[in-house]
């Protein structure tokens, strides 16, 4: 066995190695991309948690009293 060949195999999925066309890729192309939205949208949750977490942590800290 060749290594070309074994890493081809390793690498493609088997969407990519039958050469899916038609209604079996346009699936697998949607589900990707909701993948992606679904990732990118918790992503920024966080992100928009942090920094209010932040700010907030901030805000408080000019507010305490006796502390210079």
């Amino acid at each position: 066995m060749n290594f070309l060949e074994l890493s081809n195999s390793i690498l493609a999925c088997p969407m990519c190695m039958s050469g899916a066309e038609g209604k079996a890729a346009m699936a697998a192309n949607s589900a990707i991309a909701l993948m992606l939205l679904v990732l990118v949208g918790v992503l920024s949750s966080v992100l928009s948690f942090i920094f209010y977490i932040a700010n907030r942590a901030k805000r408080f800290s000019e507010d305490v009293p006796g502390e210079q």
